[in-house]
Formats: C-alpha cells, structure tokens, sequence
C-alpha cells in the first residue's frame, strides 16, 4: 500500500457573489479562527459512500453540517420506496439537515449552499453532475473521492473497469473538483493491489477503510493552508465508462480468463449472469448468476469442447464449463433463478445433476433476448482514452 499526499500551498478560491450574497475566499480573516471545526457539506448516496460520513462525523476536526443525497427510490424485490443507505445512515448520525434534491444545482440549492459558509464539499458517489457555481461556493472548493488511482479510470464504473481490464493494482484519489470528468488537481492518493480473489465488494470495502483517513488528512491540511493540488498528466488517462446490462453475461466464447474477471467485476451486484436452456425444447431454461468462479485447464479429452459446454457437475466441486482459449471455468458460487439467496457450486451440482444434462451448452443471452452491440466487447481489450469521451460530459463535474 503506498500513501501519497501533495504538500505546499493550496491555491486560493476566487472570491464571488451569488444574489447579493458574498462567498468567502481562502485566506478570509472571517475563517481564521482558532480550534474551530471545518464546516462540511457531504454529498453522496451509494453505501460506499457511509464510511466517509462515517469518519467526518467522528473526526473532532469537522462538522458535518449537511447530507445531500438523491431521492428516496423504489428499492429491494417489493420495489418499495425508501431512502438510500447515506441518507438512512445521516438519520442515524443525529445530522439535523438531510436534503434530497431533484437537482444541487437550482437556484434554491445554490442560495442554501451560500448560507451555509461552507469550508468545504465532500462529494462521494453522489451520482449527479455538479455545476461549475456550486463547485465556486466552499472556501476551500470540494473534494471528491474518487476509487481509482486518476487520471486512469475517470468515470461512472472505475473499480469493475478496473477488474475487467487485468490491472495489478488500483486505489483511491482525493481530488479537488473542477469543470471536465474527473480532471481536477490530485490532492492525495493510496494505492493498492488488486488481489486475486479480489471483487468490486472488497476492493470497495478496503478502499473506502483507506479512503476515509486519507479525507480527513486532506481536509486538514487544506484548512491548515498547507496542501496544494497536483494537477493531472494528460498521459495515461482512460475512461471508465457506465456499465450496462449486456456486459455482465458471460460470453463463452471468451476465454476463461475474462469471463472470471466478470464475475468478480459484477460481484456483488448485479452478479454476472448465463443461461442455462432447457434440456428439451418444452423444457424451460433458467438465468443463473455466477458469483463466484476459477478458472481451470480443460479435462483431458476434452479439448474440442465447444465454449460454453456443460463438462462437469462435480458433487464436491461444482460445475465446469468449457470456455474460449483453451480452458474452463469451475462455478464456485451461484444463484439460481428464483432463489433469494446464492449457493455453492457443489450443492447447485447435487441438487441440478439430473435436471442439467453434460454436454448442454451454456448460453450468452436468453434465446428470446438477443445479445446486442455492447455484450460482444471484450473487457479485455485496451482501455478506452479520454478522447472517446463524449464532448457533452465536459459540462460540469461528474461526480460517483
């Protein structure tokens, strides 16, 4: 694990007005106050997000004074509408000003944000993009936590792109935001290494244990007047673009490599996926998730095998599916359709080996839902730049 924090001066916040309300600028003799808290705004609403409200609201050197997440949305199998983890976690806190806006960017929002004399942002897998005026208003700017080591992976899916593509390692950055996605000066970084049996669940959980020390140090430090952003090389920036659905079928004709690289993308949510046909043409088939997988030589015999076929259901060791490249890929952990939770691929095995003949292939899609452009991709293949990055992105600061 390596730490790296930028030292020096940090750059001033050009001073401003919005509807006759004047918004400080660093240095202000108003904000130099001895054994004061840095007053915080946390804007976020994945459940990565808690750890970091978590640890502003335990540090003796912030006050979280606001919570702005996204709305309440229908949520679990009942699709019943409720508050997302940030905002159920902010209740818990004791945090009095919980705030769930269509936009942060309206006019309301900005007055708000004007009143409050905010030393600082924190933004965290908030979701929305944030205007440039909104950006100008803390007196130290906002910071956002972003969980790849910038400039690679600016974007929506930074730790799935960055299991799909085979890095040996990743990380987390404290940025100081700015117009453009993800292009702000690096205010601090710790970087890890990506594990084999890694997942985006665990490599999210460590990132958010690290990440939220590495905030309260920033935020410190940029108080203290004491750290001053680096800004990003244009050299090795990639773009972590937003995944969708199609992408997380396995694809049989991949190798096994790649395809255990999508489970561990997709793991925990939304699982990677295949399709298990009917053994006869009236017999249903069934979407299997595939939560956990490795990745074996073929068994002997064997090597003609089309990709995608049923080798083995092993009642010790689950099933093994032939793939691309020579090799196959052991179901260590699936959920079968219907099934509120996953199981192990030895039970899966006992419990389906009549009903899931050797030899049945495995397939990318549903027959009824065909695979589209996107499904055909290979994670694999080199990541993409920022110049394949649409100009309309440009307009304000993404935020995750």
């Amino acid at each position: 694990m390596a730490v790296a924090i930028m030292g020096g001066v940090f750059g001033n916040v050009r001073a401003g007005r919005l509807r006759g309300r004047r918004v400080p600028a660093t240095g202000s003799s108003a904000f130099m106050l001895s054994n004061r808290r840095i007053r915080v705004v946390f804007m976020g609403s994945d459940a990565l997000s808690c750890p970091f409200l978590e640890a502003l609201r335990e540090s003796p050197f912030v006050d979280v004074v606001a919570v702005v997440t996204q709305p309440d949305s229908p949520q679990g199998r009942r699709l019943k509408v409720q508050p997302n983890a940030v905002a159920r976690l902010a209740r818990d806190l004791g945090i009095a000003q919980i705030w769930t806006p269509a936009s942060a960017n309206d006019e309301f929002m900005l007055e708000t944000f004007a009143g409050l004399w905010l030393d600082a942002a924190v933004v965290m897998a908030y979701g929305k993009i944030l205007g440039t005026t909104l950006l100008g208003l803390p007196r130290l700017g906002c910071v956002n936590m972003h969980v790849s080591l910038l400039p690679r992976w600016r974007g929506a899916a930074p730790i799935q792109r960055a299991i799909l593509a085979g890095d040996s390692s990743t990380g987390i950055t404290a940025m100081r935001m700015a117009k453009g996605l993800d292009t702000g000066d690096i205010l601090g970084q710790i970087k890890v290494p990506i594990l084999p049996k890694d997942t985006t669940g665990t490599i999210g959980s460590k990132l958010a244990d690290l990440g939220s020390g590495l905030l309260v140090d920033v935020l410190r430090q940029l108080d203290a007047g004491t750290l001053e952003g680096v800004p990003q090389p244009s050299e090795g920036a990639t773009y972590a673009h937003k995944i969708v659905n199609e992408e997380t079928w396995l694809r049989w004709t991949l190798s096994a490599i790649e395809n255990e690289r999508i489970v561990r993308a997709f793991n925990p949510k939304p699982g990677a996926k295949t399709y298990v046909p009917g053994a006869s043409p009236n017999e249903r088939g069934m979407l299997l998730k595939v939560m956990e997988a490795e990745v074996e030589d073929l068994p002997r015999g064997m090597a003609r095998a089309l990709p995608g076929t049923l080798l083995e259901m092993d009642r010790r060791r689950g099933p093994l599916i032939a793939g691309g490249a020579g090799r196959a890929l052991r179901l260590v952990e699936v959920q079968p359709e219907g099934r509120p939770r996953p199981m192990r691929g030895c039970d899966f095995a006992n419990g389906y080996r009549v009903k899931i003949p050797i030899g049945l292939r495995f397939l990318d899609c549903p027959p009824s839902a065909p695979q589209s452009d996107a499904a055909t991709r290979s994670e694999n293949a080199p990541a993409r730049s920022m110049a394949d990055v649409p100009s309309d992105r440009s307009a304000g600061a993404a935020t995750r």
